[in-house]
């Protein structure tokens, strides 16, 4: 007994007919026939009564019928599931960020893609940045969002939208009332930074200080920048952030440009060059649309 075998029976069982049976599998009515006989011959039993007039199920053809209806569903649903593993509408999605990049574009993103792979299950970590790296390398995620280009070996990166640096102060704070702040004007103020281990982006904004005259006078070291409006709050001092820390905060905090050469607090795509899966393709497709970036820009870790 096979596949084929079962399908023709089933048609005719469900047609009480040969000749519609035959039209119904786009099959002339002899090998039709020649195959119920085999089946029955194979299974040692009648399976179908033929009269002049129709053809009727015998118990046994009663039994075949019913499990030959559940085999034809569960092929069905199989090729279905399988269909749909292949188009990536069907699998599971693990997302490196931080806190401070959810807050801005990228919880849209996710919100959007949701909606087009709802069978997807999706996992986001917040991670500091040096750990979203190593667990792409690792395998245990699929994709990160990062405010640094990785160099390491194996790693693609795309900007996924640009992002400039605010100052974050007290809005009681003297330069609150003005538009544009300089980096140097910040020379003698307390700040609240991100740990200088936990990120390339962290290394640069320091960097950028530096540049400006000043090595930044810490009051507090974090990890995500997310914390900084309430340490401001809690009056720690100032704080360069990327300037999606404005969404959600209180009027409390006043967040000011950084004229001229503001620093950038762009965020890269990154994933594994290598990356197989079809769902982390259908994401990455979705974000170059969903965030209006090309396939252009594109930067390889290994000749970085």
């Amino acid at each position: 007994m096979d596949l084929r075998q079962l399908r023709y029976f089933a048609a005719v069982a469900e047609e009480r007919s040969f000749t519609a049976a035959a039209r119904r599998l786009n099959l002339s009515q002899p090998p039709l026939s020649q195959h119920i006989q085999a089946l029955e011959a194979s299974l040692g039993t009648r399976l179908l009564q033929r009269t002049s007039r129709s053809v009727e199920l015998t118990k046994a053809g009663e039994a075949l019928l019913v499990r030959a209806r559940a085999i034809q569903a569960q092929i069905k649903s199989a090729e279905e599931e399988v269909q749909m593993v292949g188009a990536g509408l069907v699998g599971t999605l693990d997302v490196g960020a931080t806190g401070s990049i959810l807050r801005a574009r990228l919880a849209d993103l996710l919100a959007a893609y949701r909606r087009q792979a709802p069978m997807v299950k999706m996992t986001v970590h917040e991670q500091a940045p040096s750990l979203q790296i190593a667990a792409l390398l690792d395998r245990t995620t699929n994709v990160s969002l990062n405010r640094s280009i990785p160099t390491e070996h194996g790693l693609v990166s795309e900007l996924a939208w640009p992002e400039e640096v605010v100052v974050a102060m007290p809005r009681s704070h003297p330069l609150a009332k003005r538009k544009r702040v300089a980096l140097g004007d910040l020379a003698a103020e307390d700040h609240i930074v991100l740990h200088p281990d936990s990120s390339e982006f962290a290394r640069y904004l320091q960097k950028c200080c530096i540049d400006a005259g000043f090595l930044p006078r810490v009051s507090q070291q974090i990890i995500d920048a997310q914390s900084v409006p309430s340490l401001i709050a809690a009056g720690f001092g100032v704080a360069l952030v990327p300037q999606s820390i404005a969404r959600f905060t209180t009027d409390e905090i006043a967040f000011r440009s950084i004229r001229p050469a503001p620093p950038k607090a762009d965020v890269y795509l990154v994933f594994r060059e290598d990356e197989t899966s079809m769902v982390v393709d259908n994401f990455i497709k979705l974000a170059r649309r969903f965030l209006g970036q090309k396939r252009g820009a594109r930067s390889a870790g290994a000749s970085a």
